[in-house]
């Protein structure tokens, strides 16, 4: 299982980058992808990647650090620490998935 913060998917966020993110994980790596928010929150990005067709490789949402994945990408503290999913990185991101070597 791969977690990603919620907030990596909104601006200043590339949307479409976390799809490329979500749809490589799901078909090169095989693994479940969960957002990590709080409750309160996911409604708001639930109808947030839905309407940026975004939403198709995501599984579900977990509360924060509740559980452990095999990796995760966060803003603080996670196996792959960023600010933000852009152009800049997105390779970055992929190669540290294992997708890109």
């Amino acid at each position: 299982m791969v977690i990603i913060d919620s907030r990596l998917t909104a601006p200043p966020s590339e949307v479409c980058l976390f799809r490329e993110i979500t749809l490589f994980t799901r078909a090169f790596l095989q693994e479940n992808i969960v957002l990590e928010c709080r409750r309160e929150e996911r409604d708001f990005y639930y109808k947030w990647l839905k309407n940026k067709a975004a939403w198709d490789y995501v599984e579900d949402f977990i509360q924060p650090k509740s559980e452990n994945g095999r990796i995760s990408i966060r803003t603080k503290d996670g196996d792959i620490t960023i600010d933000r999913i852009n152009y800049q990185n997105i390779n970055f991101i992929l190669q540290r998935l294992g997708i890109w070597t």
